[in-house]
């Protein structure tokens, strides 16, 4: 047990009653619900959308940068470590304004971009899994050891990109407005994982340096929040993980799919597999396949295709073929067996 106590005190410091009120003092202010704190949370809110709409990856960590989600969290924290229920009423009510406003200002700008494209960036933040979970835990355990080893202030910005709050809530908010509530509520969740585990890392940090109540009934107050804290951890991560699971094994399935029929394809003269994706609408899996052929594929070679498709699944795919229309011709006329151009797979991979 002493052996135990030794290392835990040799990571994490114990710390004097002077460092834990500059602690109280410094967390407190990074989660005080100010005009400043609402300025750059509504000025990261409108760089991430821009960022997301863009599909530019550089102006969405920008918007990270500038983010104050982060701060009210770490105040949860303390506030749920200490039992102090003022720290953690402030800090609840920042973090819920500040959210509130990013929300808001993703949904004016998917309302104002209502025409143009969803893209990757976007799409990536609406099917969250477990590691996302893992993710944001590790991001806690950290950003609570910053405020309670010395040297490590400039560490947080690096925590609070790797933790992102505020592209999931502007995400959120640009698909509500585009009323695709499904994927919406994908990112909303990626939002509540990282929300709720950044508090659980952060308020076991501050456990361990000896951020504790001053006295035992104290700490009956904030019994209830600690294990609703938990509580909703332990169901993310059950669900979590089982969206992980699906992910994986359609992954593998899609994987499985494009081989079979990138060989099927290759048998067509001139025609080349060039991409195919699964889709999951009410139960039921749709596979859309892009082919380059000189004339389009025909019903009887998709129904081929089709019986293939299901083969390597297991089960009935709904399988519709694009024909991109091609010809490849030489000085002596039509090519019917085209060679692959530089960068492309002959697999179709």
């Amino acid at each position: 047990m002493n052996a135990q106590s030794e290392l835990t005190s040799s990571v994490i410091p114990q710390v004097t009653g002077a460092q834990r009120a500059a602690t109280r003092e410094s967390v407190a202010l990074d989660a005080a619900l100010t005009g400043s704190y609402l300025a750059m949370n509504l000025a990261a809110a409108l760089i991430a959308g821009f960022g997301l709409i863009e599909n530019s990856p550089a102006v969405i960590i920008g918007a990270m940068l500038i983010a104050m989600l982060y701060g009210p969290i770490v105040g949860i924290a303390l506030g749920l470590a200490e039992a102090n229920l003022h720290l953690l009423r402030r800090a609840l009510l920042a973090e819920v304004v500040g959210a509130v406003l990013v929300l808001f200002a993703g949904v004016l700008i998917g309302i104002f971009t209502r025409d143009l494209t969803i893209g990757s960036e976007i799409l990536g933040r609406t099917s969250p899994s477990l590691v996302d979970l893992l993710i944001a835990l590790v991001g806690g355990l950290a950003g609570g050891f910053t405020f309670v080893s010395t040297g490590l202030s400039g560490v947080v910005v690096g925590v609070a990109i790797a933790t992102a709050l505020v592209p999931p809530l502007t995400t959120c908010g640009i698909l509500l407005a585009r009323h695709l509530p499904t994927a919406a509520f994908g990112a909303f969740l990626l939002f509540l994982a990282n929300f709720t585990a950044i508090a659980l890392g952060a308020m076991i940090v501050f456990l361990l340096a000896g951020h504790r109540p001053t006295a035992a009934d104290k700490a009956k107050k904030v019994l209830a929040p600690r294990l609703v804290c938990l509580a909703l951890v332990l169901v993310l991560a059950f669900h979590l993980n089982g969206a992980l699971r699906r992910t994986s094994a359609q992954s593998i399935m899609q994987t499985n799919i494009r081989k079979a029929l990138a060989q099927e394809v290759a048998k067509i003269p001139g025609a080349h597999l060039v991409d195919v994706t699964l889709v999951q609408r009410d139960g039921k899996t749709t596979a859309w396949a892009v082919a380059r052929a000189p004339e389009p594929i025909s019903s009887e070679q998709v129904a081929r295709l089709n019986d293939l498709a299901n083969n390597v699944a297991g089960r009935d795919i709904s399988l519709t073929v694009r024909s991109v229309i091609t010809a490849e011709t030489t000085r002596y006329g039509n090519v019917y067996n085209p060679e692959v151009q530089p960068g492309e797979d002959p697999s179709g991979r």
